[in-house]
């Protein structure tokens, strides 16, 4: 049923998932924790847990951008 299923990233009994993929992460597979602040106001926070780190790759990219943003206020 599908009330029975866990949200991406919520931990199973063997591991956690992918919030990227959901699939399931073996464990010793390599894995990235993304972490968004969770005061910006594009709720990138949204996208913290864990992921495959191919799965990874674009939303680190996203995250490297924003930062560099962050470092140079316009205006």
């Amino acid at each position: 049923m599908f009330l029975d299923e866990k949200s991406p990233g919520e931990p199973w009994e063997n591991g956690r998932t992918c919030r990227s993929c959901r699939s399931p992460i073996a464990p010793g597979e390599p894995v990235e924790e993304l972490r968004f602040e969770s005061d910006s106001e594009h709720r990138l926070e949204e996208l913290n847990g864990a992921y495959h780190a191919q799965c990874a790759r674009p939303f680190l990219s996203i995250k490297r951008a924003f930062d560099m943003l962050g470092r140079h206020p316009f205006g």
